[in-house]
């Protein structure tokens, strides 16, 4: 089956794995500006950590993607792992922000901004990310399947969902899920914590379409960094 191929405005996401390296503080910029290799190929500034209460974010993700990293922005909600504690209305403008200055946001599916934030990316040829997360579980196989349906909200969407691993069986039913599901969008399937950590280099490896490691400190439990995700997993910068 044709890979469905989704661009971060110069890099196909979709039919190899991208490794995303994370930057929670802006003083991590420079150090990547000036690496030959910093074992990522696409960059997210998790706003969220970093703050949004001034432009210096802006002109970061400027000067990142004119180095060729195209930037996710993620201003991430408490209830699925991250520290944005104002109200969606506080938050919408700085999204919108986000799909102007950047080549891909990324939103909770249980988000009210969902549905904004699709037609505004789609206006703006933007990518999309559309997230879950589940810091508890690994959920059933037709739960993993309605997630990911209700997720791929348009052809230019990755549906990322990151979930638990509290057993193996919990590894055998996210590896079935990924290798077996026929996914309406480009996939990006993670676990989390201890356990899970194994996944975050098998899977990639099995079509999950991007792996996620930190550049500057882990933000999720079994987090690599990216250049242990690079030497494991065996990608290249392009």
């Amino acid at each position: 089956m044709e890979k469905h191929i989704v661009h971060f405005g110069p890099v196909a996401v979709g039919a190899e794995p991208r490794i995303v390296g994370i930057i929670s503080d802006l003083r991590t910029v420079s150090s990547l500006l000036s690496d030959p290799a910093p074992g990522c190929d696409i960059v997210e500034l998790r706003l969220d950590r970093i703050g949004v209460t001034t432009s210096e974010w802006i002109d970061a993700a400027h000067a990142i993607e004119e180095k060729g990293y195209p930037v996710i922005a993620t201003l991430r909600i408490p209830e699925e792992g991250g520290h944005w504690h104002g109200t969606d209305e506080e938050r919408l403008p700085h999204l919108l922000d986000a799909l102007q200055h950047c080549a891909c946001v990324d939103i909770e599916l249980r988000s009210p901004l969902l549905n904004e934030l699709t037609a505004k990316a789609a206006q703006g040829h933007k990518a999309l990310i559309v997230s879950h997360h589940d810091y508890e579980k690994t959920p059933a196989t037709d739960d993993l399947e309605t997630v990911a349906a209700r997720a791929a909200v348009n052809e230019q969407c990755v549906v990322k969902m990151a979930v638990r691993v509290n057993d193996a069986t919990d590894t055998d039913r996210l590896r079935d899920f990924l290798t077996r599901g026929k996914h309406a969008a480009p996939l990006c399937l993670i676990g989390m914590g201890d356990l899970g950590t194994p996944t975050r280099v098998e899977f990639p490896k099995l079509g999950s379409c991007l792996a996620y490691g930190h550049l500057d400190g882990s933000t999720a439990p079994g987090q690599l960094s990216c250049r242990e995700l690079a030497e494991q997993i065996g990608t290249r910068e392009e």
